[in-house]
């Protein structure tokens, strides 16, 4: 039985298709939703030399900013007697995302496999392929269907 399902986003299209399946989906299951943003953590970025006294002002900042964006993909996306629940994390995304999922019992993890591309991949990583290989519960990876794949 899927009661509890974990929707992380970076805010991106594909992110947002993937929450839109998960309330589809959501509509057999009538589980409670946790939509779920991780800010990276700045201090893996020491070579930018960012001054630590700025730092706390970014953060509340990014989260700030993170947490008019959750409530506004509640507001447009999710059904009102829908139960979701907005999280904002620090730190690596897809650690928090397994940790989360697993500290909240979450029965399947909704992701979107195409969020940051180009330099930003890069740095990043591929958040939803590591979700993919180290969650303890199942993961449904949703494709946006814009994305075209092209050979490496």
């Amino acid at each position: 039985m899927i009661e509890r399902i974990l929707i992380p986003t970076d805010f991106s299209e594909s992110s947002r298709y993937a929450l839109k399946y998960a309330v589809d989906l959501n509509n057999v299951f009538k589980a409670r939703l946790f939509l779920l943003h991780v800010l990276q953590d700045f201090t893996e970025f020491s070579e930018y030399n960012l001054s630590p006294s700025i730092l706390p002002q970014l953060y509340l900042e990014f989260e700030e900013n993170a947490a008019k964006r959750l409530e506004e993909m509640v507001a447009h996306m999710v059904p009102a007697d829908t139960h979701c629940d907005t999280y904002i994390l620090h730190g690596v995304p897809f650690y928090e995302i397994i940790q989360f999922s697993k500290r909240e019992n979450v029965d399947l993890i909704v992701i979107g496999t195409r969020g940051r591309t180009g330099i930003q991949h890069v740095l990043f990583g591929h958040t939803a392929e590591k979700v993919v290989k180290k969650a303890h519960c199942p993961v449904l990876s949703v494709k946006h269907p814009d994305t075209e794949f092209s050979m490496p």
